[in-house]
């Protein structure tokens, strides 16, 4: 996995709780780092990087009924699945004919384009991931989602649907080129796994946005405590007053 590796430590002024991962999806057996020693779902492999050392996932390593595999372009789906009768039979949604819809939109690599995927927490990385995914409190993540607005003005917009979480954290940012993000609590199989607690934000920025946000970071100021506004009137007074500074500037 040569490649190069930017710096990163301007995301240190963070002081996240739990580490940013790097994801890679390769073709060849990564080397240097071991491969995964337990059954984990998807999900669950980037709580695990958090925690401990860099590792790989091979292709048997897929637990996930069958949904990893797919979206990671290894398989076809299995007719059980695209069929929505499982999400149909649990209730997680209406009928099957929903469930089935839902598949359509799930994003996906390219088939046969990848065999293993690389975790790694940030302070093991030894190449730029195709994806760093960050788990943030609601003030750093207001920071983090607007580093990509800061310099490029688009809109940061969160795609997600309410099973197959890992789609939308992994491989959706990839494929689109867009940063997205996913609230923990609102996947129904992630608070199965009991992964994290609700209301974190999975900040998903994938390769190609990755120099814009470190670039946009060292420029703007973060703290680590979100203090509230001067309220409706004085927020209003000087908005009115800056705007009447700037229209007596064009005017000169």
């Amino acid at each position: 996995m040569s490649s190069t590796l930017r710096d990163y430590s301007v995301l240190d002024k963070f002081q996240f709780e739990r580490k940013p991962v790097g994801v890679k999806f390769v073709i060849e057996r990564p080397k240097g780092i071991k491969r995964i020693d337990k059954e984990l779902n998807m999900c669950e492999m980037l709580k695990e990087a958090q925690n401990n050392d860099a590792f790989y996932v091979g292709p048997d390593d897929w637990v996930c009924v069958g949904v990893e595999q797919m979206i990671l372009g290894m398989k076809d789906a299995a007719p059980v699945l695209v069929s929505g009768l499982l999400g149909g039979d649990e209730n997680l949604y209406k009928e099957a004919n929903s469930c089935r819809a839902m598949y359509q939109y799930l994003p996906s690599l390219p088939k046969g384009s990848v065999q293993y995927v690389a975790f790694a927490p940030i302070d093991q990385l030894s190449s730029d991931p195709d994806v760093l995914v960050m788990t943030a409190n609601v003030n750093q993540a207001h920071t983090l989602l607007c580093s990509i607005n800061y310099s490029t003005g688009k809109p940061f917009i969160s795609k997600a649907t309410p099973v197959v979480a890992c789609a939308w954290i992994y491989i959706y940012p990839v494929v689109s080129g867009e940063l997205n993000y996913y609230i923990t609590g609102l996947g129904t199989g992630m608070n199965q796994l009991n992964i994290f607690p609700p209301g974190l934000f999975l900040i998903s920025v994938p390769f190609q946005l990755i120099p814009t946000m470190l670039d946009n970071l060292k420029e703007m100021s973060y703290s680590p405590v979100m203090e509230p506004g001067p309220g409706g009137d004085d927020h209003r007074k000087r908005v009115n007053q800056v705007l009447e500074d700037m229209r007596k500037r064009i005017k000169e």
